[in-house]
């Protein structure tokens, strides 16, 4: 029976690939044709497994999909079914650099350059978007960030903000019940503060439970979180048991975000807390500029 071309029996995913993954059952015995060669395979190879294209020595690489997916445990000859039998992993290095010493393209002609609306955040970012961010830092105090953003958004208090796009509220499943400073709490902290410092939030409070393991103190002091009006001070954070009670909570995180002071639209925003039943007092103090 004549040699059968690689690409009616299997499916080579990138050209420096030393193996080929079977896209059918493939027989004891079966030849293959391959770059100019044959291949007799030693053994048979399910579909979906894979078979080496030459041969590979002992502790070379293993490529599939142009990457490193492993290396040889044993001489691999060409033909041979490749599988856990013969590969193992090892440590090795990666190229995260791929591309860095590429020159940037050169600058487009003041006629051709492209500009939009934004909010220029002052450190480099700049947001299409500008809104508030309720974070919640526990499951526990999902909820409550939730009654805080619904209460903004069900009365007219952001009509005192014509540059507010809204008030959002961003929680998860965590928090709790995680090894205090350990990798899922890290992981965690990293993820709220990619929100906090998203260009597209420009202000933020932080609400919790409080005697949750991801504690508020860590995620400030780990990811470095400030307040976005530029006095550099530590984020406004709001918890549950210290407000005593959600309905507490969820006025106290109101007034956080809408607390008047030298806005020219206060008497909106004044007038929209007393319909909604908050009481707000004029300090001259603010959470962010409106």
């Amino acid at each position: 029976m004549p040699a059968v071309p690689l690409s009616q029996v299997a499916v080579q995913l990138r050209p420096a690939d030393n193996v080929a993954v079977a896209a059918r059952n493939l027989a004891e015995g079966m030849e293959i044709q391959n770059d100019g060669a044959t291949l007799r395979l030693s053994q048979r190879v399910g579909m979906g497994h894979k078979l080496a294209l030459r041969d590979i020595k002992k502790g070379e690489a293993v490529y599939k999909y142009g990457q490193i997916i492993g290396f040889a445990s044993q001489d691999i000859p060409a033909g041979s079914h490749v599988h856990v039998h013969n590969v193992a992993a090892e440590a090795f290095e990666r190229d995260y650099a791929f591309c860095r010493d590429c020159p940037p393209p050169p600058p487009a002609p003041p006629a051709e350059r492209r500009t939009w609306l934004g909010y220029d955040r002052g450190d480099g970012r700049y947001g299409s978007r500008n809104y508030v961010a309720i974070i919640s830092t526990v499951n526990c105090s999902a909820s409550t960030s939730k009654y805080i953003s619904e209460r903004v958004r069900a009365t007219d208090l952001l009509k005192g903000y014509p540059n507010v796009d809204g008030v959002v509220a961003i929680t998860h499943k965590a928090g709790c019940a995680m090894q205090y400073d350990g990798p899922d709490h890290n992981q965690l902290d990293r993820t709220l503060a990619g929100f906090a410092k998203h260009p597209n939030v420009a202000a933020y409070i932080l609400v919790g439970l409080g005697c949750e393991t991801g504690q508020a103190i860590h995620l400030i002091e780990h990811q470095g979180l400030i307040q976005l009006d530029g006095s550099r001070k530590k984020p406004r954070v709001i918890t549950v048991q210290e407000c005593g009670g959600i309905r507490k909570t969820v006025d106290a995180g109101v007034k956080a975000i809408v607390h008047p002071g030298g806005s020219m639209r206060d008497d909106v925003v004044t007038e929209a807390a007393a319909k909604a039943g908050i009481t707000l007092y004029l300090t001259g103090a603010r959470h962010f500029a409106h």
